[in-house]
């Protein structure tokens, strides 16, 4: 994910008080891998939004519209994934974080810019599933013979044996020969 950018000149906001920007744009968002999962974007995000001068430090708040390619947990088919993510960033010049409490999580100013792909794509990975699935009914494969169920039934019997309930099932058999 390294190398990817989205900085904002928010140097017309630094001396007015309560000065905002709207944001309506489209960001790039690099592939994101989380765990075993790689999430690709289909398309650039949208972010709309505002930046704002507070008098404590510059404020990025919005939302996110992201789509990814992913790939379901149970079935392994390809899919779109709709993400959508609130997005809070607070942003302060070097220096001028002494007064803030601990865990005030803060970015710094650069050159008169914030740069907010750090807190885009932590919106973003909050929001994407660790095992995504196409539906939550996905049935997925036949561990046995690999058959992908959301086309249909394959002709394996299920396997019981591993199942908790399988001594229960000994146990019914030899009451009903007594």
């Amino acid at each position: 994910m390294g190398g990817a950018t989205y900085s904002i000149d928010v140097r017309t906001l630094l001396e007015d008080l309560g000065a905002s920007i709207e944001l309506d744009a489209a960001v790039a968002i690099p592939v994101i891998e989380l765990g075993s999962e790689t999430f690709s974007p289909t398309r650039p995000a949208r972010l709309v939004g505002a930046v704002t001068n507070t008098g404590a430090g510059i404020v990025a708040s919005g939302t996110l519209d992201a789509e990814f390619t992913a790939i379901c947990s149970r079935c392994l088919r390809e899919f779109a994934l709709p993400v959508v993510a609130p997005l809070e960033a607070f942003f302060v010049e070097q220096g001028h974080d002494s007064e803030l409490p601990e865990e005030q999580e803060v970015g710094y100013l650069h050159e008169g810019s914030v740069d907010l792909m750090e807190q885009i794509l932590a919106a973003l990975v909050l929001e994407l599933p660790f095992a995504p699935l196409h539906a939550e009914d996905c049935p997925g494969i036949c561990p046995k013979c690999g058959a992908d169920l959301v086309e249909g039934t394959c002709d394996c019997e299920p396997d019981r044996s591993d199942s908790p309930f399988a001594a229960l099932q000994g146990l019914i058999d030899e009451n009903q020969d007594a």
